[in-house]
């Protein structure tokens, strides 16, 4: 087949949501809304005193932005964790004023359902995030938020910035003007993502014949970008493209791993965000440069319109249109099977199919 073909052939897979964004991500947020901004509400009034956000893999990632927003525009306090790490740790604040969202794509992930169980026992308030009903972590949270979508990392992450934004208003502290302003760029996504998934399609396929050959991924990311950085460093390169992949905070360059750049050409996919981190980041990415790095540089300045807070929602589409035309150039032409994932590589329990 012909490469364009695979392309058009790959628009229908699970794994490449750019295509969907546009359409799904203004329903989600007509039809979900109102319950996310009634939990803010409830937060606002005292009634969750403690916000955990949960899920592995992809759905840490975007359950990591809930954390950082919270942190940034409230005083609610907020911890993010991976399933069993909530069961492990066991947090004498995981109780009946907590509020805890957990997020899995199948709802039938056996490291969350097991979290949302213990969270449930523990006598929390727990919102399933979860594709569609029905599904165990459906059946057994208290409330459901249904995306009924492939979008598995944007709809999730719409769901847990609606929830701090509207918190941060609802509570009328220091952040409510910041989440204003980022309530009124949700509404300008859709046009930008469009824009996006258009533009970001041959610069593509240049950027994966330019990284063709690489066989580890460093993905610099700081701020709002973090959690998708951590993403596509630690699932996507090494899910889709089956390449070595990590994640570097953008500031900890300096801190250590830049030395390995002495034995090595490294090969790094920088995420440049608007925000506070930008300055910083792009001295990083001139640092590895100078290092003798290849970089690619996917920059939320290139998005007029975009507020700082949401460029997670649109670096995304470059960095899909990247990854699709890197598994196709290297033979992958099924983006949606996985060698091992989606096997029951290590589950356990009747309830749990994935991983």
């Amino acid at each position: 087949m012909h490469l364009e073909d695979l392309v058009d052939a790959a628009r229908d897979s699970d794994f490449f949501t750019a295509p969907k964004l546009e359409a799904d991500l203004p329903r989600f947020l007509d039809e979900q809304a109102e319950r996310i901004r009634q939990l803010a509400r409830r937060t606002a009034a005292g009634e969750f005193e403690h916000v955990y956000f949960v899920g592995n893999g992809g759905s840490w990632s975007n359950m990591y932005s809930g954390k950082y927003l919270l942190d940034r525009l409230t005083t609610v306090p907020a911890d993010v964790l991976q399933g069993y790490e909530l069961i492990w740790r066991d947090p004498p604040r995981l109780n009946g004023r907590a509020l805890v969202f957990v997020a899995s794509y199948s709802g039938s992930t056996e490291d969350a359902l097991a979290a949302l169980r213990h969270a449930n026992a523990r006598g929390a308030h727990t919102v399933a995030i979860v594709n569609r009903h029905p599904s165990p972590m459906a059946a057994e949270a208290v409330e459901v938020i249904d995306y009924d979508s492939v979008a598995l990392y944007v709809l999730p992450l719409a769901a847990v910035t609606l929830f701090a934004l509207e918190l941060a208003v609802a509570s009328d502290g220091p952040g409510r003007a910041e989440a204003e302003a980022a309530l009124a760029g949700l509404r300008e996504l859709p046009a930008i993502l469009k824009r996006a998934y258009r533009e970001a399609e041959a610069p593509g396929l240049d950027w994966a014949r330019q990284f063709l050959g690489s066989t580890m991924l460093y993905v610099l990311a700081s701020g709002p970008n973090y959690g998708l950085g951590y993403k596509f460093a630690l699932t996507v390169f090494m899910e889709n493209i089956r390449v070595n992949g990590s994640i570097i905070e953008a500031a900890e360059l300096r801190h250590g791993p830049i030395e390995a750049f002495e034995r090595q050409r490294a090969d790094v996919v920088a995420l440049v965000g608007t925000d506070e981190s930008r300055e910083l980041t792009l001295r990083s990415v001139k640092a590895a440069e100078a290092a003798g790095a290849r970089v690619l540089a996917l920059d939320a300045a290139d998005f007029p319109g975009l507020h700082p807070l949401l460029a997670p929602f649109v670096l995304i589409v470059p960095l899909e249109w990247f990854t699709v035309h890197s598994a196709l150039l290297r033979g992958i032409l099924d983006l949606d099977e996985r060698v091992f994932m989606g096997h029951r590589l290590l589950a356990a329990g009747p309830d749990a199919t994935w991983p």
